[in-house]
């Protein structure tokens, strides 16, 4: 992931609240006053000025990203820009989904981050967890959710959690069993059972 419409410094310096000098937000901050005082387009109407300060100067606008994904076939250290083009003709299903992954784990683990509790719960729950993926990218996607810190529970069909079996992440895979008697007008559990374990080596 890349900023788009500031440097990672500037970012950096933003979020550090113990900096005493920030150059680098300084400057930013001042391009930002010039832009806005010499819009003619704004000039006249207060309202217009108002929204587009906003725009340029609360730093919670300037949380614009691009993603960028390695796909199979590039070379090492190759990455093609997830964009219109890409979306529709330049990637496959999977590298569509893992390139989304990203940015969905990073916005809990943004808020997580702010927990003023140390033992904050980092869990995360995939309905239909690699349902489309082949066993190699459900894999990079079980090592990129653990890479973030989270735990994390995934409902798949029966039999499908042998694709991230293996996956260097461990694993306790559960059977949920409908309960034999329906349609008695009483409330019957699920039968939940231990079906296998991984645990990395």
């Amino acid at each position: 992931m890349d900023p788009v419409n500031v440097g990672q410094q500037v970012i950096d310096e933003a979020r550090d609240n113990t900096l005493s000098n920030r150059p680098a937000l300084l400057k930013e901050v001042q391009q930002r006053l010039e832009r806005l005082a010499n819009d003619v387009k704004v000039a006249n109407d207060n309202e217009q000025f108002m929204e587009e300060a906003h725009q340029l100067l609360d730093i919670r606008q300037w949380s614009d990203f691009q993603i960028w994904i390695h796909r199979k076939q590039a070379d090492v250290g190759e990455f093609e820009l997830v964009d219109d083009k890409f979306v529709q003709s330049g990637g496959s299903g999977a590298e569509k989904a893992q390139a989304m992954v990203l940015p969905l784990l990073l916005v809990p683990k943004m808020v997580l981050n702010r927990s003023k509790k140390i033992d904050a719960p980092h869990m995360v729950m995939f309905d239909e967890f690699a349902d489309k993926l082949d066993p190699e990218t459900a894999k990079s996607f079980a090592k990129t959710i653990d890479h973030f810190g989270f735990n994390f529970i995934a409902t798949m069909p029966s039999g499908a959690q042998n694709k991230v079996l293996a996956d260097g992440v461990e694993n306790i895979a559960y059977d949920v069993i409908a309960p034999a008697k329906k349609n008695d007008g009483k409330f019957h559990k699920n039968i939940v059972r231990e079906a296998m374990i991984w645990q990395e080596a």
